[in-house]
């Protein structure tokens, strides 16, 4: 992820958002982290984004919010075509390992990108926020279009 990179973090809990903004900016990631605290702000602010030169590269959303879940925001974001393609790391304090519940296995068929415990350990929070940065770079480098796909 470039130093410039844009995080958009969508959770209604204002104290695990703060807690996931030090987490990466404890990890030296170098990004713009903004929150906002429910889908439709975060939707409006992807959309208006993407107007400018500077849309955001990511989001990290919370699957359990009042108005709108997160599942129905990602829905949202992959079908609007100018914001499809973000990255979206789901964060849940949901295990789909014991309970799965249909929340998780409705925003995987919605193509979520990567799933993030909140029950995580600081350390391993830390870790698998490195990991997804690793992983970001991959793909971003892999959707580079070529100078003969933009002139089509």
């Amino acid at each position: 992820m470039s130093q410039n990179a844009r995080i958009l973090i969508i959770d209604d809990n204002v104290a695990e958002a703060t807690l996931t903004r030090l987490t990466l900016q404890a990890g030296r990631i170098g990004c713009s982290i903004e929150h906002v605290t429910d889908g439709y702000t975060g939707i409006d602010r992807l959309k208006e984004a993407v107007q400018t030169t500077r849309p955001y590269d990511m989001v990290i959303l919370d699957v359990n919010m009042p108005l709108i879940s997160g599942c129905e925001t990602l829905e949202i974001i992959r079908d609007t075509a100018y914001i499809a393609e973000i990255y979206v790391a789901i964060l849940t304090s949901l295990r789909c390992g014991t309970d799965c519940p249909r929340d998780l296995y409705l925003c995987s068929m919605k193509k979520a990108d990567i799933y993030l415990q909140k029950e995580m350990i600081l350390d391993d929070f830390n870790a698998e926020i490195l990991r997804l940065k690793a992983e970001y770079d991959r793909r971003r480098k892999s959707r580079r279009p070529t100078t003969e796909s933009r002139d089509i």
